[in-house]
C-alpha cells in the first residue's frame, strides 16, 4: 500500500510540474502579445490625432484581449488538498507514537514480571521437591455411645433450631485488623472510573485488594470498578478505591507504575475464590491491617 501510494504521488508531482511548465510558457506568450496590442492601439491613435483613421482596425484592436491563463484556481485546491493530507498524516504518526511507546511500556514491564514470576515458580518447585512426603494421621477411633438418655430440648409448637448464621466478611472500605497475605500475581486488569476505560496488569493480591501495574495513574480516592481473572481462571468482578499511587521514578526505574485498589465491594463468591488463591501461594510480605 505504502509503495502504490508513494509511486502515485510521484507521478502525480511530475505532472503537476509539467502542467506548471506549460502554464508559464503559454504565460509569457499572452504577456507578449499584451504587449503588442497595446503598443498597436498607441500608433492607431497616433495617427487619429493627425485625422487618418481606421474605424475597423481601432475595432478589433479594442475588442482583442488575451485570455487569462487556466489551472490558477484548480492548482490552488490542490495545494489547499496537499498540506490538509500532510498535517493529517503527520498527526497519524504522532498518535501512533505515542501508541506505540505506551506499548513497548507495557511489554517491558509485562516481561520484567513474566521472568520475576518464572524464577519464583522455580524456587517454589525446588522447595515443594526438596520436602518430604507428609504421612496422613491414622482415623480417630469411633466413639463409644453413651448408656445415659439423651437430653431432648423443647421447643415450641411450629419452630425448628436455628444453627447461628456463619460471620460474613465485609468489605466497607476499612481493612480487617489481621494480618494479610500478600502474594504474586501476574494477570490482566481492565478498570474504569466513570466514563473512562483503562487496563494494566496485575503485580500482586490480598484479601484485600492488589496493585495495578499501569500507566494511566489515577488520583487517590478515585472510586474504579475491576475486572479481572485468577489463576485458577474464575472471573474476577470488584469495586475499589485507589489508596496510594506509584509514578515512573528515573531513581527506582525497576519499580512499575501504577496504583494500589483496595477492595470495597466484593461478592461472597468472588471473595472465595481470592482467599483460596491467595492463602494457596507463599506469601511476599505481611502487612498489619
Amino acid at each position: 500500500m505504502d509503495v502504490e501510494l508513494s509511486r502515485a504521488e510521484a507521478e502525480l508531482q511530475h505532472e503537476a510540474s509539467a502542467l506548471q511548465t506549460e502554464l508559464t510558457k503559454l504565460a509569457t506568450v499572452g504577456a507578449e502579445i499584451d504587449a503588442r496590442l497595446a503598443a498597436a492601439r498607441q500608433l492607431v491613435g497616433q495617427a487619429a490625432s493627425t485625422g487618418v483613421s481606421d474605424a475597423g482596425l481601432s475595432a478589433r484592436l479594442e475588442a482583442a484581449h488575451v485570455p487569462p491563463v487556466p489551472g490558477a484556481e484548480a492548482f490552488a485546491k490542490a495545494q489547499a488538498a496537499r498540506e490538509a493530507a500532510i498535517h493529517a498524516r503527520r498527526e497519524a504518526h504522532a498518535q501512533v507514537k505515542q501508541q506505540l511507546t505506551a506499548l513497548k511500556r507495557q511489554l517491558t514491564m509485562l516481561a520484567q514480571q513474566v521472568m520475576a514470576d518464572e524464577k519464583a515458580a522455580q524456587a517454589l518447585l525446588a522447595r515443594a521437591q526438596s520436602r518430604p512426603m507428609p504421612v496422613a494421621p491414622a482415623p480417630p477411633p469411633p466413639p463409644v455411645p453413651s448408656r445415659a438418655s439423651p437430653t431432648v430440648t423443647q421447643h415450641p409448637p411450629g419452630l425448628a433450631p436455628q444453627a447461628p448464621a456463619p460471620a460474613k466478611k465485609a468489605f466497607d472500605g476499612r481493612e480487617s485488623q489481621r494480618i494479610q497475605h500478600r502474594v504474586r500475581m501476574q494477570a490482566a486488569v481492565d478498570f474504569g472510573s466513570d466514563n473512562n476505560f483503562f487496563n494494566g496488569f496485575s503485580a500482586n493480591i490480598s484479601d484485600g485488594g492488589l496493585f495495578v501495574a499501569t500507566v494511566n495513574l489515577l488520583p487517590i480516592g478515585t472510586e474504579i470498578e475491576l475486572h479481572f481473572s485468577l489463576p485458577s481462571g474464575e472471573r474476577i468482578q470488584a469495586q475499589g478505591v485507589v489508596r496510594w499511587v506509584r509514578e515512573v521514578s528515573d531513581k527506582h526505574p525497576d519499580a512499575f507504575p501504577g496504583i494500589g485498589v483496595q477492595f470495597t465491594r466484593l461478592d461472597e463468591q468472588a471473595q472465595a475464590a481470592v482467599e483460596r488463591f491467595v492463602h494457596s501461594r507463599e506469601p511476599m510480605f505481611y502487612v498489619e491491617g
